[in-house]
Order: structure tokens, then sequence, then C-alpha cells
């Protein structure tokens, strides 16, 4: 495939995470809440993110003043795409580590969510995908080897999804040693949701997800709680995440479902 022309990408609610359009090894897919944009691996090749739209490829955080106008630009130099900071916050990479202002990183190949804080109750999301050469970021049985196929996730009904959410994020937000949250704090980030149930009790949100784990035990080591010792509940929930984030049916931009200040 050499005909992959710059692209803008249109808003998408499940993200970069489960797959992209197809597209040359070395390709770049930057992703926001409202939108996004797709280059090739031309050398040099520019895209700029910030909230001083249009005069940059990804518009992030438009009506959030905290954000730089021009946050930062991811730019191919040599067979790498490089992530560069030109905004006055630190951007988060995967693992917790931070991006500070003038300083830039090599991105990996595959998905990475980035997060820019700009208050403790606003958080951005930019997500990003580079396809990498030798089907390390594809998967077999695609008729392109170039092309990125969707992973084989678990099905989740609109419910499951919410509650697992907010059973997950910590981990969502890619936070340093995550836990899965209290069934307290499940219920009452439930409660707080907007467009949601507002009657959510931690009994409630444990039995949706004991009904997923329940459909997922014959496939999934580490779901039941016999395999652990005392207390079993927070490892079966953990074995439970990890499973989901690795399969992509949990993914970042399923923050913005609970409406904690993600965009």
């Amino acid at each position: 495939m050499t005909d992959f022309p710059p692209r803008p990408l249109p808003p998408s609610p499940g993200g970069l995470a489960g797959g992209v359009p197809p597209a040359p090894p070395g390709s770049l897919f930057v992703l926001a809440a409202g939108g996004g944009f797709a280059a090739p691996p031309r050398p040099a090749f520019e895209v700029v993110f910030g909230r001083k739209e249009p005069d940059v490829h990804v518009c992030i955080g438009p009506d959030d003043p905290r954000m730089s106008r021009f946050q930062g630009r991811i730019t191919r130099g040599g067979t790498d795409w490089w992530l560069r900071n030109d905004g006055k916050l630190p951007i988060r990479l995967p693992q917790s580590r931070f991006l500070l202002t003038g300083n830039e990183i090599a991105l990996a190949e595959g998905y990475s969510a980035l997060f820019i804080r700009t208050s403790k109750r606003r958080e951005h999301l930019l997500e990003v995908r580079v396809i990498g050469a030798g089907r390390r970021d594809t998967l077999v049985g695609t008729e392109d080897p170039t092309d990125t196929a969707e992973p084989e996730s678990w099905a989740l009904d609109s419910t499951e999804r919410l509650v697992l959410t907010a059973l997950a994020l910590r981990y969502l937000r890619q936070e340093p040693h995550p836990q899965p949250q209290s069934w307290k704090q499940v219920a009452l980030d439930l409660n707080n949701a907007a467009g949601t149930r507002s009657d959510w009790t931690h009994k409630q949100a444990a039995n949706v997800v004991l009904r997923v784990r329940e459909r997922l035990i014959p496939y999934v080591e580490g779901l039941r709680l016999e395999d652990w010792g005392d207390p079993a509940g927070n490892m079966v929930n953990h074995q439970l995440i990890q499973e989901l984030l690795q399969s992509a049916a949990l993914r970042p931009p399923d923050l913005r479902l609970l409406e904690t200040g993600i965009d």
C-alpha cells in the first residue's frame, strides 16, 4: 500500500485502540474527542495538536483556556515519530511517565493513550497509534499484512461497559500501580455520571461485574475466587480488568461515559 495521503479523521466513540483503517507501516493516527488526523510516514511530516482550531491538525480542549493553543507536535524523524511538548502543561505518557515542556520522545509502535490534565477535575485524552512493520501492529488473518484488524474482543452491553469503566477507572487513566476502585466509589461515580440512573448501590454494581466475570470464567484463567487466597475479591477483579484491557473490550475513550472530566 503506497497511496496514503494525509487526511482528517472524524470523531470515533471507540477510539483507536480497537483498530484503524488500512495504512502502510509507519503511518500515524492521532485522535481527540472532536476528531483527529492520519499521516503517512513522510520525512519531516508534522502533526500539530492544541486548542487553536483551525491552526492545528488535531484540536484538543477547544473550550479549555488552560490548554495551550499549540500544545505539542508529532514529527517524523528517521524511522520514528517524535512527540514534542510545546505547551505549558506536562503530557502523561503510558506507565505514568511525564513529557515536560520542551522535551520530546520517540513514540512506540502500536497504541498509546496520552493525557493532559488542565485542572483537578479536567483531563484531556489524546490517542495515538503508530502502524508497525512486520505485523507488529497487525493481527494475522487480514488480507493485507499492513491492515490492522479489530482485536478479538469480549462483548459488553452498555450497562456492563459503564460499570466496568467505573471499576477500572485507575487503569484507564494509566495511574501508577492501579487497583480496582472500591464498590462504594464505583456506585458514587455511577450516580454522579450524567445521563444515567442515580440510584446505583454497591451491590448492584458488583452484581453487574459478577455477571461478566462468570461469562468469561470458562475462557480466562484467574477469575474464580478459589484461584486466589484471601482476600480474593480484588485479585479476580484485577484479572478481569487486565483481560478486558488486553482484548480492547475496555478502552480509554470509555472514560467519557462517566463524564469524569475526561475530554
